[in-house]
């Protein structure tokens, strides 16, 4: 074998290499985004189960002995944000946030790769944000307290660092898989993946 020969099958063998280890990162990008799903879905079925219940037996209790359970009635006031940010994390980890693509599909398949990558820097930096400064009124909410079950407003509160965190490690991972060589598909909005 001629040395270009040797050179040409150490540079193909070098290039599966890569692209072997850009669709490792990319699986286990993708396995994380998978179980962060996971976090949201079991924060909305746990928070909207649990409110629902509590209102539920309160209303029997009411009807049945005349007096129910004070605290249910603040029961949402710490389940409700945990059930809006789980959602919140879900619709971004399912790509299901509200979005607008018109000018997106007009464009090359190269700048919409750029474009992709600039709003996900734009997201996770916004994200971080977020989480950065609401630490202060999350930490000052743990003075504050229900009235009936003196429960710290902490436990509300902390549901927007979860949120914002989870989007901020999604945009990250998206990132990366964009970084990695992810191309950018445009769906078409007629076509429903609800049937």
């Amino acid at each position: 074998m001629s040395t270009l020969e040797m050179s040409v099958i150490k540079h193909a063998s070098a290039v599966q290499v890569e692209r072997s280890r850009s669709a490792c990162i990319r699986r286990l990008s993708a396995h994380l985004v998978s179980i962060v799903n996971l976090t949201g879905a079991t924060l909305v079925i746990a928070s909207l189960s649990t409110m629902f219940l509590s209102i539920l037996v309160n209303v029997v209790l009411r009807y049945v002995f005349g007096s129910g359970i004070t605290w249910a009635y603040e029961l949402p006031a710490i389940l409700f944000p945990w059930a809006v940010a789980g959602g919140l994390v879900m619709a971004t980890a399912q790509g299901r946030n509200i979005a607008v693509d018109a000018i997106i599909k007009l464009l090359p398949e190269r700048l919409r790769w750029v474009l992709a990558i600039l709003i996900n820097l734009f997201t996770g930096s916004v994200s971080v944000g977020v989480v950065y400064y609401s630490l202060p009124i999350v930490k000052a909410s743990q003075y504050s307290r229900l009235a009936e079950t003196g429960i710290s407003q902490i436990y509300g509160y902390s549901s927007l660092l979860y949120a914002f965190s989870m989007i901020a490690l999604i945009a990250l991972l998206t990132l990366i898989d964009y970084l990695l060589g992810q191309r950018v598909e445009v769906s078409d909005p007629s076509e429903s993946n609800f049937s």
